[in-house]
């Protein structure tokens, strides 16, 4: 796989959802739950995951999605193609504009819930519940899927190249922000890191012990987005976690 891939999503992501298991067990145990479901035997009796099944998962749909929301940092550029007055102040043909994601990923009034502020991980902010009639005629409750904001406020993944398109409004895509342009690997790269979060999930028990410094001294803290990162895709933490964790199988 590409190193840059991994290094810009899948480890940071995966490190953050160790973390997350590890400071709410009841999450791991949901999650774990939930992605045995998707296990199925192969023809040499081995353990294998379903792909497909998988990424279909409401609570582990909605766990990637959180820990990209809040942990992908991309300046979303525009390069300006014909002059544009905004807010007051007029731009040159020429000009670059850039914009962090983070201001639409924190937005409060796109993703908060009350009891569940935009900054905070919250597992379950992408998860809807219905009630379905069962086999027997029964309503029961069904968990799905259901992004809390708008797509057009949720940035997980850079562009592929510079886009040049006849100007509308003035702006010109100029690397991150979408469109055509988004990152081809997306979605190899989302399978990736849900694929992964499950594995963990399933084959280990994890036991929160302390956070840490990187100098190996106790935090006072839990970890947060390492600001040296901002702008370069997944952002990893600026603390440390130590734990125990065993194989289950």
């Amino acid at each position: 796989m590409p190193r840059g891939r991994m290094n810009a999503n899948t480890i940071p992501v995966c490190a953050w959802a160790i973390m997350e298991f590890a400071r709410d067990p009841a999450l791991h145990r949901a999650v774990r739950d939930e992605a045995t479901t998707a296990y199925t035997t192969n023809e040499s009796g081995r353990r294998v995951l379903d792909a497909q099944k998988l990424l279909a998962l409401p609570l582990l749909q909605s766990v990637y999605t959180e820990a990209m929301r809040l942990h992908v940092s991309i300046n979303v550029t525009r390069e300006v193609v014909a002059p544009l007055e905004v807010e007051g102040y007029t731009l040159a043909p020429g000009s670059i504009l850039q914009a962090p994601t983070e201001i639409s990923h924190y937005q409060e009034s796109v993703w908060g819930v009350e009891g569940h502020p935009a900054a905070e991980f919250w597992a379950e902010r992408h998860v809807r519940y219905a009630d379905e009639p069962g086999e027997d005629g029964k309503p029961r409750r069904v968990a799905r899927f259901e992004m809390a904001g708008r797509p057009t406020d949720f940035f997980p993944f850079g562009a592929s190249r510079i886009l040049s398109p006849a100007p509308r409004d003035g702006l010109t895509r100029c690397c991150p922000g979408g469109g055509i342009s988004v990152c081809p690997g997306r979605h190899f790269a989302k399978q990736e890191i849900m694929l992964t979060i499950a594995m963990l999930a399933c084959q280990f028990d994890v036991e929160f012990v302390e956070w840490l410094n990187f100098d190996g001294s106790v935090s006072d803290r839990p970890p947060l987005n390492d600001t040296k990162y901002s702008g370069a895709a997944g952002v990893p933490p600026d603390r440390d976690l130590k734990l125990r964790w065993k194989r289950l199988w």
